[in-house]
């Protein structure tokens, strides 16, 4: 398992795709800060009225996190062709009986790739947040930092990060269904959108706005959860992982290849 990691990252780190990938985030970042506006809101009422502020506002470093914790959302097209690089390389290119008849089981297969997707996940979001506060605060200075605002975004990442992984779940349970990165790809593309419409449909029924993982991205930071909410919400979000890798696998083990 181990080697398969080893080689997936080597793979990913000598190629053209990953870099051109941070090159646009990067893009999307800079037009942001120099234009102190954000992009994309997808949050609730909270949010988009902190965002209203947040165009009179001084972009500072650590104003700046806060503002653009609200577009986070935007991270899921990037992770897109890092999943594509890793979980369906093999399956995109029709290889992934080569490092199975090597000897390598399913199982170690199946988590080796995932786990490296998933670290690129923290990746990704670390790099976001970094360059967004590295910018702002060269151009306009740190800002205030105080111990309940690092904690606050320790938190708000790590939220972030589980709501991106229950997204790619659902990813991943279409690329072993089908072996298809394409449908994996337009999957999750739609889903967000798909909830986001079920949740205005019915938003009376507030357990439904679980489900809506791209709102919840958008909206860590400025939404004010009770113990009971955040049990709800994480329990919605870690449920869908598991259930989903859980069926990927034994879809991947049983499967004639």
């Amino acid at each position: 398992m181990l080697n398969m990691i080893r080689a997936d990252t080597y793979r990913l780190l000598r190629s053209k795709g990953f870099y051109i990938t941070q090159i646009l985030m990067v893009i999307v970042a800079m037009i942001s800060i120099s234009t102190s506006s954000v992009g994309m809101i997808l949050g609730n009422d909270s949010v988009r009225q902190f965002q209203n502020v947040g165009n009179r506002l001084i972009w500072t470093g650590s104003t700046s996190v806060r503002i653009m914790s609200s577009m986070a959302s935007v991270l899921i097209y990037f992770l897109l062709p890092l999943f594509i690089m890793t979980i369906g390389f093999e399956f995109s290119r029709k290889t992934y009986k080569n490092p199975l008849s090597s000897g390598m089981t399913r199982l170690n297969f199946f988590v080796s790739k995932y786990v490296v997707f998933l670290f690129l996940t923290v990746c990704q979001i670390i790099f976001f947040y970094g360059f967004v506060f590295l910018g702002c605060s060269l151009k306009n200075g740190i800002g205030h930092i105080t111990r309940h605002f690092i904690v606050k975004w320790l938190q708000t990442a790590s939220l972030q990060f589980v709501e991106l992984s229950a997204i790619f779940a659902v990813a991943v349970l279409i690329v072993y269904l089908f072996f298809s990165t394409l449908t994996a790809v337009v999957t999750t593309i739609l889903f967000p959108m798909i909830m986001t419409l079920m949740f205005a449909l019915f938003y009376k029924h507030k357990w439904v706005g679980n489900f809506n993982f791209q709102n919840n991205v958008d909206s860590a930071y400025f939404t004010y959860y009770t113990a009971s909410g955040m049990t709800q919400l994480l329990f919605v979000a870690l449920g869908t992982i598991l259930v989903c890798l859980v069926i990927s696998y034994l879809t991947f083990r049983r499967r004639d290849l």
